[in-house]
């Protein structure tokens, strides 16, 4: 643990605090799409152009750059070489800025065969946007690639909160674009939104690494060495990610070509309830990208005690705050997505539907979450390949079966298909081999921690949507109702179940308590504090 606990707690409120405010600004963009342009064929059409540029996002900055950066700059760096990992970084990102930058003229140039492979079904007006989103979007990569180095060197220095800050940034730019030039421009209000994060979104990381070079002495950024054993090494390790990346868009690409054959407007809705799943992984994910670096120091500690140790308590937190929440969330769907999304062009069938998909996805919701702690445990143990495996298998199950499930049971089944089936069984394989294999966790310990606190939440989402039914009947019908619906009911289920768990002497609420009080006396002093001043 850090020799200083407040200080820790201090970086895990601001990566929280940003990790929240990020997805919500994304939410806040489909807010605005529903508003501005509801389910018509530009929101299909951007849904394609955002598998792109999520592609980008995981490949370079969240699942493979980070994460080989990381392990390599850190070892160099503890032999007293530090200026040579900063050589390897950025020899690193030198290397892969050129296939990047080919590949994003190619498809400038020519982009129908990348609208064809992810969205066949597309036809007129709405295939046109793509090819338009597509040949835009992917000159973006470029800068994609230093962002991603840029974000391990700075998780390697204990800087977390620059990639969900840029991811902010870049929401409230397009939100800000939708609502102001999306009326005169259309779809090009979404271009020029991209475009200009990517552009802010690069300064910003310049800003913060230059002088840790200058720091650290590090070589001029231009600098290419492909012969050093450590790029050798990075590319090793990022290698089984790639593959593991590409799979997992080929799995996007699988979900999609199914719902491209579905009446128009469907690929909008799959899009907007998925987009309300980041609701329950906001804070378990900040955790786990802020335990990262303690799951890589504990591996290499005397005794592989402490990386069990470390690997429990964070798989144990990760499922108590992930099962309650998409327990009260599920309780309460209806009247939070009537409250985020039913306004504008965005009718009241559509609210429903979206509610329906919504609860459906929360069902894998808790096991999407430990499945994230794990992978993170899985990068600290350099074992990139397993992740490739969980992939493939994923990519396999929904390519046999994602367009006859699409056929027979539509969205509904798709979605119980790429959601909760295949979260459940990724969760069960990373657990089962990081208990085998590595020894990590113990059964008995997991199963009735989950088992304990699945009850719990099961009972304060009860609690949760009979305060919520009893502010519908006393408050009249109006977006204030829809406010008042949503908070009574998600304070009475949290404050319920916090008060069972503290009565259960469940640790991780004990500790809950203490951070909240913590935190509450900060606030208190601070201000305290202004008012003297």
């Amino acid at each position: 643990m850090a020799a200083n606990p407040h200080a820790m707690a201090r970086a895990a409120t601001t990566i929280s605090a940003l990790a929240v405010l990020s997805p919500v600004a994304g939410l806040a963009v489909e807010v605005a799409l529903a508003w501005r342009f509801g389910t018509s064929p530009t929101v299909d059409a951007f849904r394609i152009g955002a598998l792109l540029l999520v592609l980008g996002q995981q490949v370079f900055v969240g699942q493979i750059l980070p994460y080989t950066v990381v392990p390599i700059f850190t070892e160099y760096r503890t032999q007293g070489r530090e200026k040579e990992a900063w050589h390897v970084a950025l020899s690193l990102a030198n290397l892969l800025l050129v296939p990047m930058l080919l590949l994003s003229l190619l498809v400038f140039f020519r982009p129908e065969p990348v609208v064809h492979l992810f969205a066949p079904g597309l036809a007129g007006e709405a295939r046109e946007t793509a090819t338009l989103f597509i040949r835009w979007f992917l000159l973006t990569y470029g800068l994609l690639v230093w962002s991603g180095v840029a974000t391990g060197l700075l998780y390697a220095h204990g800087i977390f909160w620059l990639p969900p800050a840029m991811q902010l940034m870049g929401n409230v730019i397009l939100v800000a674009l939708i609502l102001s030039l999306g009326s005169k421009l259309g779809a090009v209000s979404l271009v020029w939104g991209v475009l200009l994060s990517a552009a802010l979104g690069g300064v910003m990381y310049a800003s913060k690494l230059l002088p840790l070079m200058r720091q650290a002495g590090a070589p001029f950024p231009w600098r290419l060495d492909t012969k050093h054993p450590g790029v050798r090494r990075a590319l090793v390790l990022a290698l089984p990610l790639l593959g593991a990346v590409f799979v997992m868009q080929w799995t996007s690409a699988m979900v999609t070509r199914a719902l491209s054959q579905l009446p128009s407007g469907s690929l909008a809705l799959f899009g907007y309830s998925w987009k309300m799943g980041l609701l329950v992984s906001l804070v378990p994910l900040a955790l786990a990208t802020v335990m990262f670096p303690r799951f890589a120091e504990a591996r290499f500690s005397p005794s592989g005690e402490e990386f069990r140790q470390i690997c429990t308590r964070a798989l144990r937190m990760a499922l108590f705050l992930a099962i309650p929440l998409s327990a009260w969330l599920y309780a309460l769907r209806f009247p939070v997505v009537a409250l985020l999304l039913k306004r504008g062009a965005f009718a009241g069938e559509s609210s429903e539907a979206v509610s329906r998909l919504f609860g459906l996805l929360l069902l894998g919701a808790p096991a999407a979450a430990a499945a994230a702690f794990m992978e993170k445990m899985f990068y600290a143990l350099e074992k990139t390949r397993i992740l490739l495996y969980a992939q493939l298998a994923s990519a396999a199950l929904l390519t046999a079966l994602a367009g006859g499930v699409t056929k027979v049971f539509g969205t509904e089944g798709l979605m119980v298909l790429a959601g909760p089936i295949v979260a459940f069984l990724t969760a069960t394989g990373f657990f089962l081999v990081l208990s085998r294999r590595h020894r990590t966790f113990l059964w008995t310990e997991v199963l009735l921690f989950t088992s304990k606190i699945l009850a719990l939440a099961l009972v304060s989402a009860w609690i949760a949507r009979e305060v919520s039914v009893l502010f519908e009947r006393i408050s009249v019908p109006s977006l204030f109702s829809l406010v008042l619906v949503t908070a009574g009911g998600l304070a009475a289920g949290a404050t319920a179940f916090l008060a069972a768990s503290l009565a259960c002497q469940v640790p991780e609420a004990v500790a809950c308590s203490r951070y909240l009080r913590w935190w509450g006396d900060a606030i208190v002093k601070r201000a305290q504090s202004g008012t003297r001043r």
